[in-house]
């Protein structure tokens, strides 16, 4: 599975789930796009990291939910890249809030970053992989979200949003050779700043795998989605949950 001369947009990549698949893509060869919101140092070691892989990488900073920062990363990407031929949209955000006091605010919040992304980071790069017959696009949803969540009602609706947009983007651009995927992961053993939304203390409860998942088990069905061995592989949602539940 090999991916010399693809370049690969991942936002979210400075850690976790994003930092994994970056690595993974670039081993295959790929040159890679990092995107954080704030955390330059986490996005530039990534960076680092990638370039020790052979690969080229390019950091854009900024918040992909909003349509100001997200025009000015992709006219940074595009001075700095012919093609953008992989688009995996991983960032995203998590926060508990309970309907009763949740304002519009952080419903569009939520909204934005979540699913409205998802749109503004793909949008301007299709043309391109649609000239050239060939193109990936991967979105990120989740368990809790999909299953639904006490005080998740906005990071629900916007995953949900996400695997909508994942079946229908699939029908329009499959005959174009670029497929349209989701996975979503389960209980992934990463590092968060946001702690407001806990985790259980046992956090192996009801996995019949009994453990957490790796991130590398989520880039490594990124590294197979975006190969030759996945073309006939679109429109579809992958449940990464260790078995906890079958959709």
């Amino acid at each position: 599975m090999r991916l010399q001369g693809k370049t690969a947009l991942i936002t979210g990549s400075g850690r976790n789930i994003g930092r994994s698949i970056s690595l993974t893509l670039a081993s295959m060869g790929a040159n890679v796009v990092i995107n954080s919101k704030e955390n330059v140092e986490a996005a530039n070691e990534t960076a680092d990291e990638i370039r020790k892989l052979g690969a080229k990488a390019l950091v854009v900073m900024g918040d992909i939910g909003s349509e100001t920062d997200v025009s000015k990363m992709v006219n940074e990407i595009r001075m700095n890249v012919d093609y953008v031929d992989i688009v995996i949209n991983n960032g995203s955000l998590r926060k508990v809030q309970e309907f009763t006091s949740m304002t519009y605010d952080h419903w569009k919040q939520m909204i934005n970053t979540d699913l409205d992304s998802a749109f503004l980071m793909t949008q301007p790069f299709v043309a391109g992989m649609i000239e050239k017959g060939w193109g990936r696009v991967i979105n990120l949803a989740g368990l809790n979200a999909i299953e639904g969540r006490s005080g998740w009602a906005h990071v629900s609706a916007a995953k949900m949003g996400l695997i909508g947009f994942t079946r229908s983007l699939s029908k329009e651009l499959v005959p174009n050779g670029v497929t349209v995927n989701c996975i979503s992961p389960g209980m992934i053993d990463t590092s968060r700043d946001d702690q407001s939304s806990p985790r259980p203390n046992d956090r192996t409860q009801g996995i019949p795998a009994g453990r957490m998942g790796t991130v590398e088990e989520i880039s490594s069905l990124c590294a197979w989605l975006c190969s030759e061995h996945s073309d006939y592989v679109s429109g579809q949602t992958f449940h990464v949950n260790g078995g906890e539940k079958n959709y």
